[in-house]
């Protein structure tokens, strides 16, 4: 016999494994906002008019500070994290690229862009910011929402 051809052979025998007990209770349904974890964010991306730019970064800032001052703490560490990208070229019609940050610390589906962030933190103002925020942008290019999960 090939000494080669005996390992091969009892390579490839099956191995014997103990039997596996499925687990007595399942297991517990996360709660969504349980699983919402510290690298969880949601991207909103906005097309903005070439000619409104200054008008949706005031919105921002707006937005931003308004988020910074509330009482709430999860309010609070959304601003802290929040994140504004502008694309550095703007495309062929002009329009610029916006990206929005943030972290899904709310555990609901709000998909926190400015419209729903408008409403939880300036909601005397909201209807005049969410015309502001609106007229800025690209209508032909509706802005669009995901929700992103890190992965491990």
């Amino acid at each position: 016999m090939i000494p080669g051809l005996v390992l091969g052979m009892a390579l490839a025998l099956p191995v014997p494994q103990a039997p596996v007990a499925p687990p007595a209770v399942p297991p517990p349904v996360a709660d969504p906002a349980s699983r919402i974890g510290p690298g969880d964010l949601w991207l909103v991306i906005y097309s903005v008019l070439p000619d409104r730019i200054v008008q949706f970064e005031a919105v921002a800032r707006q937005v931003r500070e308004a988020l910074a001052r509330s009482p709430q703490d999860i309010r609070k560490a959304q601003a802290r994290d929040l994140r504004i990208h502008r694309s550095a070229l703007p495309s062929a019609d002009g329009k610029v690229m916006y990206f929005l940050q943030i972290p899904a610390l709310t555990g609901d589906a709000d998909r926190s862009g400015f419209d729903v962030l408008i409403d939880a933190v300036l909601p005397e103002q909201a209807s005049a910011l969410k015309k502001e925020l609106q007229a800025s942008l690209d209508p032909t290019n509706p802005s669009g929402n995901t929700f992103l999960i890190s992965l491990k």
